[in-house]
């Protein structure tokens, strides 16, 4: 099953935004790179030292003309920790910059590593800006499935990364508020990637930021009376276990993981309860060639 996409234009208000937070003649560089190559769908924004900035963009890399020396790059740290790198210091060691908005910049460098821990990062070498933005239409086959179910399934998405699982999560998230009847959900939101730049006032869902998974996914069951509960990126036990528990609450459950097929699916030592269970009514595994405004499902059913 294939459904094509409809974009919005590259210079909306995300991207005008992360713009705004880097170095004035960097953002203004990018700003004129895109719209002189009418970029469209801008992804991700990677700046590495020494070479030249390049785009995710409709999921094709783009590199542009705008090269990055070591003081270019030292002053995008700066500029985007707020002036003081040093209050970043704990999220940088872990990888990444919080920008506000649910914006997250990836940070690569050389670790610090004592006894087997990430101490510190030092010679930072890349930064990789992850634009999150509303794709319309893309939960409309998800929502499909749910809808002939009467909402009374769970289901796991599952792709490689940066196919649009995330996009596809934020998406229904607007279809089960404005739906001819309203499901109760909650968003388990870890890393505010989910909702940051969504409408609120046209939501009908409980978001729970920066909660741990596991135990936003407890408290919400516990609290909130959600009829679903939809949560990103499955990565430990705990969070399988908390999954686990909802579901034996009554309440259903979407979610995704990493997968580039259904045998590595169900491979995963983390969803291996969760498969013995039946927790899952259906996998549905999202494809998109790179380039492409089409995702691709594979829908299987779980029991």
């Amino acid at each position: 099953m294939r459904y094509e996409i409809c974009y919005e234009k590259a210079l909306d208000d995300v991207t005008q935004y992360v713009l705004k937070l880097l170095p004035y003649d960097i953002g203004k560089s990018i700003e004129d790179f895109l719209l002189q190559n009418q970029i469209f769908c801008l992804n991700e924004i990677r700046i590495h030292r020494g070479a030249y900035v390049c785009f995710i963009a409709n999921s094709r890399n783009v590199r542009s003309t705008i090269k990055i020396s070591e003081a270019d790059l030292f002053d995008v740290m700066v500029k985007l920790c707020g002036g003081s790198v040093y209050a970043h210091f704990n999220t940088i060691k872990e990888g990444y910059i919080s920008l506000g908005q649910g914006i997250r910049a990836g940070i690569c460098g050389r670790a610090n590593v004592e006894d087997g821990t990430i101490k510190g990062i030092s010679s930072i070498s890349s930064i990789n800006i992850r634009l999150p933005r509303r794709i319309y239409h893309s939960a409309d086959y998800l929502f499909k499935i749910l809808k002939e179910n009467n909402f009374q399934s769970s289901i796991i998405l599952y792709s490689r990364p940066g196919v649009g699982k995330t996009s596809i999560l934020r998406e229904l998230i607007y279809l089960l508020s404005n739906a001819e009847i309203a499901i109760r959900h909650a968003v388990i939101d870890s890393r505010e990637e989910i909702t940051p730049f969504m409408e609120r006032e046209h939501l009908m869902a409980d978001i729970f930021i920066s909660y741990p998974k596991g135990q936003g996914i407890e408290i919400a069951t516990k609290s909130m009376t959600p009829e679903m509960i939809i949560c990103d990126e499955i990565s430990s036990l705990e969070e399988a276990n908390a999954i686990l528990r909802a579901s034996n609450c009554g309440v259903q459950l979407i979610a995704t993981t990493h997968a580039s097929t259904f045998e590595e699916l169900k491979a995963k030592e983390i969803l291996k309860e969760l498969f013995e269970h039946e927790i899952f009514d259906y996998a549905l595994g999202v494809d998109r060639d790179v380039g492409s405004c089409k995702y691709e499902f594979n829908l299987r059913k779980l029991r």
